[in-house]
C-alpha cells in the first residue's frame, strides 16, 4: 500500500494498482485544476487543486460505505452482501471516487459556459476514463479482483462499468446494471449526502480559512446505514435517528459555504472576467472537444495565455493585476418577490439613465434540494434523498419530518449583483441609497 499524507483526513492508502491511476497524466493535470476557479484571488489560501480533493473522496466512500453496511447489518442482524460483492462494491466505489472529476475544465465549474453546446465536464470524463490510459488500469484493477478471489468474469471491473454506475443517464436499460445495488452504489457520489460534499466541504473550508463548511464528520460517518427493502427492491444510504443533528449541520455548512464563499460577490465578478479572458485566448472562443486538446488546458496554461495579452487586451489586464468593479447593489439571498424584481430592474434602469456601465450578475442554486417527499424509486433521478431510519418503525421517516430547521432551507437560494466601476461607485452607491429611501436625487 501507498500513503498519501493529506491535510484533511491524515494519511490515506492507496493500492499498487490505484496509485497507477494517480500517476497517470490526465489524473496528474488535476494538480493544475484549482478546486474554486477564481476564489484564490479573494480567500488567498484557496490554491487547493481537484487533484487531492480526487485522493479525498476516494478515502471518504471506503469509510462511509463500510459504515453504513456495518450499522445496517449490526442493527437487523442481517447480511446486506455476501463478503466477495461487499469487496467488490468496495473497490468500484473507490475508482468512482477516484476519476469523478477528470473532465473538469481549467478553472473548474468557473469556465463551463465555454463548452460547445451540448458538452459537459463529464462528457470528457467519460472520454478519458474508458479513452486514456486510465481504462487499461481500470482493466487492471478488475482482473487482479477476480484473480485474488478466484471469481468468475462477473466480477471484473471495467471502465464501461465504472460509467454505467456512475455516469449513465438510463443505467437500468442496461443488463449489466443490477438493480437496486448499483443505484444504492452511485448515492456514495451522488445524493443529499453524498461523500463529494463530504470532502469539498471541509477541504474548501481549510484552504478558505473559514469555519463556514465544518462539521461532524465522524459522528455523520458513524450514523450511516442502510434503508432495504427486497420486496420493492429498495436500497438506499440512511441516516440513523441518532445522527439527525450531525446531518443538519452538513446541511447547514453546505449553505453557509455558497452564501459566504462560492457566491462571494467578488469571486464571482472575476469568474466572469475569466470566462472572458479564457474565450479571447481560445480557438472559436471555447473549449475543443478534441479530448487530446482538451487534456493540454489546465490553469497554468490558460494563466500563461492571459499574461500574454495583459498589455493589449482590457479584460486580460484587468484579470492579471486583479482589477474588479464594485458590487454597488445586491438583492437578498432569497430574492424571488415580485417586489424584489421590480426594484432591481428599477436601479438598473436608473443606473443606466445616468450612463453606467454595469455588470449583472445572477447566482442561484438550491444549495441542498431536500425534497419534500421521497421520490418513485424507479425513477432515475430518484435515490438521491436520504431517509431517516429508526428501527422500531416500520418505514423511514423523511428528514423534513424530523427536522424543522432544514424546512427553512428548501428554497434555493438566489442573489442578483450589480456592478460598476470602482472609480464610479460612490455616485452610483449614492443614486441606489436614494432610490432605496425614497429620495429625490
Amino acid at each position: 500500500m501507498y500513503q498519501f499524507r493529506d491535510p484533511i483526513h491524515g494519511f490515506i492508502e492507496v493500492t499498487e494498482l490505484e496509485l497507477k491511476i494517480i500517476d497517470s497524466p490526465s489524473f496528474q493535470r488535476l494538480r493544475n485544476i484549482r478546486q474554486l476557479s477564481t476564489t484564490y484571488l479573494v480567500y488567498h489560501g484557496a490554491e487547493h487543486a481537484r487533484f487531492g480533493h480526487s485522493i479525498g473522496v476516494m478515502h471518504l466512500v471506503s469509510r462511509a460505505f463500510n459504515s453504513a453496511v456495518k450499522n445496517y447489518e449490526r442493527e437487523t442482524k442481517e447480511e446486506l452482501f455476501c463478503k466477495i460483492d461487499k469487496e467488490w462494491y468496495s473497490q468500484i466505489l473507490r475508482i468512482i471516487a477516484l476519476v469523478h472529476d477528470l473532465g473538469h475544465a481549467p478553472f473548474s465549474h468557473g469556465s463551463e459556459v465555454l463548452f460547445d453546446d451540448g458538452l459537459e465536464h463529464e462528457n470528457f470524463t467519460k472520454e478519458i476514463i474508458c479513452g486514456t490510459e486510465i481504462a487499461g488500469y481500470i482493466n487492471d484493477i478488475g482482473e487482479n479482483f477476480v484473480k485474488e478471489h478466484n471469481a468468475g468474469e462477473k466480477y471484473l471491473i471495467t471502465p464501461e462499468l465504472i460509467w454505467l454506475i456512475y455516469g449513465n443517464k438510463n443505467p437500468e436499460l442496461d443488463k449489466r446494471y443490477i438493480m437496486p445495488d448499483f443505484k444504492f452504489l452511485k448515492s456514495f457520489m451522488d445524493s443529499d449526502l453524498d461523500c463529494d460534499k463530504m470532502d469539498y466541504l471541509l477541504r474548501d473550508s481549510h484552504y478558505c480559512g473559514v469555519n463556514y463548511g465544518k462539521y461532524d464528520l465522524e459522528r455523520l460517518l458513524s450514523s450511516l446505514t442502510v434503508h432495504y427493502n427486497s420486496k420493492d427492491k429498495i436500497m438506499q444510504l440512511g441516516i440513523e435517528s441518532g445522527g439527525i443533528h450531525a446531518f443538519e449541520e452538513f446541511v447547514i455548512a453546505r449553505y453557509f459555504m455558497f452564501i459566504q464563499v462560492y457566491f462571494h460577490k467578488t469571486r464571482r465578478y472575476l469568474d466572469k472576467l475569466l470566462v472572458d479572458c479564457i474565450s479571447s485566448v481560445l480557438e472559436n472562443s471555447k473549449y475543443p472537444s478534441n479530448l487530446s486538446e482538451y487534456l493540454k488546458l489546465d490553469d497554468e496554461y490558460i494563466i500563461a495565455k492571459i499574461q500574454e495579452r495583459a498589455d493589449k487586451d482590457l479584460n486580460a489586464g484587468n484579470f492579471v493585476k486583479r482589477k474588479v468593479m464594485s458590487c454597488i447593489y445586491e438583492t437578498p439571498a432569497h430574492s424571488f418577490a415580485e417586489s424584489d424584481k421590480q426594484l432591481f430592474n428599477a436601479i438598473k434602469k436608473e443606473l443606466k439613465n445616468n450612463n453606467f456601465d454595469i455588470i449583472e450578475d445572477d447566482a442561484n442554486k438550491f444549495a441542498h434540494k431536500l425534497s419534500p417527499v421521497f421520490e418513485q424509486y424507479d425513477d432515475p433521478d430518484s435515490g438521491k434523498e436520504i431517509p431517516i431510519i429508526d428501527r422500531q418503525l416500520k418505514k423511514p421517516a423523511h428528514i423534513l419530518e424530523k427536522s424543522i430547521l432544514l424546512q427553512s432551507l428548501r428554497k434555493p437560494i438566489n442573489i442578483r449583483r450589480i456592478y460598476v466601476d470602482k472609480g464610479h461607485s460612490e455616485k452610483a452607491r449614492n443614486i441606489v441609497y436614494a432610490m432605496l429611501n425614497g429620495e429625490e436625487e
